[in-house]
């Protein structure tokens, strides 16, 4: 069992997130897992969904001796966070601003965990444009840091006979038009709303495709019968 020791000049630190499997908040969890603990920290992660209240997650952050949290998610980790006896900060998951800053009672309590956040961090400007409309008196609060991801060549990888199998003729004297989208295929982000933009495309134009990878949370169905989708 690991000590609850830190070294010095390194910190104990929860994360908390919702921790779904193939979500984006799962994922965005563990690059920065990785990247806390390549820095010498140490990092524990925990799904929001295993707690009922803040009261439960101050007694975690008590019996592991958490120094510093992280939260993804203003609602659904900020919640838990709040009152917490250690300085927290919070990373916006998306759905929290985009849809849950819509509901009166959601957004009030998300505005009472940003006041008492030490900073929130935004992927985007335009994510936190739309919680600074939201909270304009905490704007300042909101710090914009670009996600990024490390790719590694994969030499096994035959991009030609993954595109036989996909059905997509290769013919030399003609170019073909390949759009990749790597998502996760579930109802709340809708990706497949080009699915059918994608096939009236592919009908006047058949060099274009739609190759779409990731999880999939929804019928497959939906995807093979529209022509020029994969």
């Amino acid at each position: 069992q690991a000590s609850c020791l830190s070294l010095p000049g390194t910190m104990r630190l929860l994360l908390l997130a919702p921790l779904r499997a193939g979500t984006g908040n799962a994922t965005t969890a563990r690059r920065i897992q990785d990247h806390l603990e390549a820095a010498g920290h140490t990092c524990i992660t925990q799904d929001t969904s295993d707690y009922e209240s803040p009261l439960a997650v101050a007694d975690l952050i008590s019996s592991k001796k958490f120094e510093a949290a992280l939260g993804i998610h203003l609602y659904k980790a900020g919640r838990l966070l709040q009152g917490s006896k250690v300085p927290f900060g919070i990373i916006f998951g998306g759905t929290d601003v985009n849809e849950d800053s819509k509901g009166d009672e959601k957004s009030q309590v998300m505005e009472a965990v940003l006041d008492e956040a030490r900073f929130a961090v935004s992927f985007t400007e335009a994510m936190k444009e739309t919680a600074a409309a939201c909270w304009p008196h905490l704007r300042s609060k909101i710090h914009v840091q670009s996600q990024g991801i490390v790719t590694t060549h994969n030499a096994s990888f035959n991009w030609k006979k993954f595109l036989q199998r996909a059905g997509i003729l290769q013919d030399n004297r003609h170019h073909q038009y390949l759009f990749l989208l790597i998502c996760g295929l579930r109802r709340v982000k809708d990706p497949l709303y080009l699915v059918d933009a994608f096939s009236d495309w592919h009908r006047k134009e058949n060099s274009v495709h739609l190759i779409i990878i990731g999880p999939a949370g929804l019928s497959l169905p939906l995807i093979s019968g529209n022509k020029g989708c994969f």
